[in-house]
């Protein structure tokens, strides 16, 4: 029995390690697939970026609960003074502008007890170094100012505290609950903040979610 649980204990760990070493190995001159590695032209760029994600779903109040270390390389040559996260879940949401066209479309919308509280994905911690960064929620834009500019070059980690409100569905969206006899089915689609994309032709992306595709590094 010892020896199982050492063996057990051996694999989960290396799988940690090997984990928090993915973005190293990805980033690593012999990455054939590393867009450094092969760029179109020399004065090609995009932003590296590494989640780190612990969450957990109550089955007995369909909240997801979570945890989002984000490590956000600025490769571009501008220096940066914000971000933005996509907060995607809040489009589904009783007050949200996607359901407002869908008002004036004469769609009758019926909301559940999260999403007719405007409850969709709530960041309730964004940290960088241990100090609490200020926010603006514009829907499903989160604005994050940086305590000090991140330059060219440098990268910068986020701690994020979220929940995610899973609710029956009003708005078409692509987040499901079954209840399949006495157990329940979550399909998980981007219930977690999400950073926006910055790039060379619109900087950065703060399009609300419209009910249309995702642009995302």
């Amino acid at each position: 029995m010892k020896r199982i649980v050492v063996l057990l204990l051996v694999v989960f760990l290396s799988q940690v390690v090997s984990a928090q070493k993915e973005f190293t190995q990805f980033r690593s001159p012999k990455n054939v697939f590393y867009w450094k590695n092969k760029k179109p032209h020399e004065a090609y760029w995009q932003q590296d970026i590494f989640y780190n994600i612990k969450a957990s779903v109550d089955d007995s109040t369909d909240i997801v609960t979570g945890n989002e270390e984000l490590t956000y390389w600025n490769n571009s040559p501008d220096e940066l003074n914000y971000v933005y996260f996509h907060l995607y879940a809040n489009a589904n949401t009783k007050d949200s502008y996607l359901a407002d066209l869908y008002k004036n479309n004469n769609y009758h919308l019926k909301f559940g007890k999260y999403r007719g509280k405007n409850l969709g994905t709530e960041v309730t911690k964004m940290e960088v170094d241990g100090k609490q960064l200020k926010t603006e929620l514009d829907n499903t834009i989160l604005k994050v100012f940086l305590d000090k500019p991140l330059k060219s070059g440098d990268s910068i980690t986020f701690n994020v505290d979220f929940k995610t409100y899973f609710d029956k569905e009003a708005i078409r969206n692509r987040m499901k609950l079954f209840n399949a006899g006495p157990y329940k089915h979550y399909d998980m689609v981007h219930w977690y903040p999400r950073i926006s994309v910055y790039d060379k032709k619109f900087g950065w992306d703060t399009e609300q979610h419209m009910d249309h595709e995702f642009y995302g590094d």
